[in-house]
């Protein structure tokens, strides 16, 4: 039997930023809803062309179905913006609806996902630990992926925090893909310890396979400039970017 476990402690609100995620989407959303480890799955289609927002809804319905009638399921929720938003935005309104003491973010498009890699960045925000966040990092996956994230693990999607410790974060409208080392930077400013979890066997389907090469390459240049001007601000800013 699956389901959420009722006596876990602490809640967490599952929140995934999605656009045109539904090849993957739903192996995703069946992976955590099965683990038993959230209170809360709530999936943000950022304007998809696809049938994202639609493979979210019937994987849920599907499990639904498949359930034993004492199991309790998180609940779902799904915010769908009319337009492509970017990273930061869909992951501030997923967070806004968040009721979990603990927020997990992870990213639609993962490919060989399994219930221990989410219940291991979770472990290190139990009870008694020094830890206030994780930060998840492909290991012994596909070499691209893997490789990349050696190189630069702080550019990760999966990562788990206490809701209350983000209270503060209010630099989403201008950062993009870039959220990733804003996050960083808010934490590690707050002094807020993160610990690097491994995922073993983890990989994600890259830009260019969703898009074809030209349009996939492009899309990845987009994201690093992103990445590289949060950073930059980060560098050469004199308070922290992220505070109100």
């Amino acid at each position: 039997m699956w389901g959420r476990a009722v006596s876990r402690t602490p809640t967490v609100s599952l929140i995934i930023p999605a656009f045109d995620e539904a090849r993957t989407v739903g192996n995703v959303v069946r992976v955590a809803v099965e683990s038993g480890l959230f209170k809360e799955v709530i999936l943000v289609d950022d304007g998809s062309h696809d049938s994202t927002g639609q493979t979210f809804h019937k994987t849920f319905a599907r499990l639904a179905d498949e359930a034993a009638p004492a199991t309790v399921l998180p609940a779902l929720r799904l915010v769908t913006h009319a337009r492509n938003l970017g990273k930061a935005l869909a992951m501030r309104d997923g967070l806004q609806l968040a009721t979990g003491e603990v927020v997990m973010f992870i990213d639609a498009d993962l490919v060989g996902l399994k219930a221990e890699h989410l219940r291991n960045m979770i472990a290190p925000l139990a009870d008694e630990s020094e830890y206030r966040a994780s930060l998840g990092v492909f290991a012994s996956g596909r070499l691209a992926t893997t490789l990349a994230q050696k190189i630069a693990p702080f550019i990760s999607g999966q990562r788990a925090c206490f809701r209350s410790d983000l209270a503060d974060f209010s630099a989403w409208e201008r950062v993009g893909f870039g959220v990733e080392t804003a996050l960083n930077r808010y934490l590690r400013e707050r002094n807020i310890k993160v610990r690097v979890v491994e995922l073993e066997a983890l990989t994600h389907v890259m830009k260019e396979e969703k898009r074809g090469v030209l349009r996939g390459f492009l899309a990845r240049m987009k994201m690093y400039w992103e990445i590289f001007c949060t950073w930059l601000r980060s560098r050469f800013s004199s308070r922290p970017r992220g505070s109100k």
